[in-house]
């Protein structure tokens, strides 16, 4: 009985091993879009003193048919975006990470001064007022969508 087992095992493991030799597996294919999803007023702000870090601001509204949570944001021409909210508690104002956002059906999430935001570090000088910036988002499941985000000079003006 313990030699079948082993047996099974065995023989288990080592297709396993050689289904897996020399064969490149392709990533999974990215979606672009994620449907009911609309993106508007994209901008990016860009810091006062050069080397801090600037600031997305966007409004996203979902209107599909599945859940939709927003997981991470990518800024072309950034080193690191972060997902960020301003919260007041006690008379207390911070600053802290955003948790992955579930979208509402019918509602439009908005990042903006004071709420939530994307903190953009390691802004590339190329990046300057009046350009603009693609914003990847990339959503629980994998889809991902793209817009351009208009680079604003600092104080949030072109």
């Amino acid at each position: 009985m313990k030699s079948t087992i082993f047996a099974s095992v065995a023989l288990a493991l080592a297709g396993i091993t050689l289904a897996s030799c020399g064969q490149d597996k392709a990533p999974p294919a990215e979606t672009e879009g994620k449907p009911g999803v609309e993106v508007a007023n994209g901008r990016l702000v860009l810091p006062a003193v050069s080397g801090n870090p600037g600031v997305l601001y966007f409004d996203i509204t979902y209107n599909g048919d599945d859940y939709a949570v927003l997981r991470k944001v990518e800024i072309a021409g950034v080193k690191e975006a972060m997902m960020h909210q301003t919260v007041t508690a006690n008379g207390v104002t911070q600053m802290g990470p955003l948790p992955p956002l579930n979208l509402t059906k019918g509602e439009t999430a908005k990042f903006e001064p004071g709420g939530k935001h994307v903190m953009a570090m390691g802004i590339d000088p190329s990046l300057t007022a009046g350009k603009t910036a693609e914003v990847t988002l990339t959503f629980a499941g994998g889809d991902k969508m793209s817009f351009d985000a208009t680079v604003e000079a600092p104080g949030g003006g072109n």
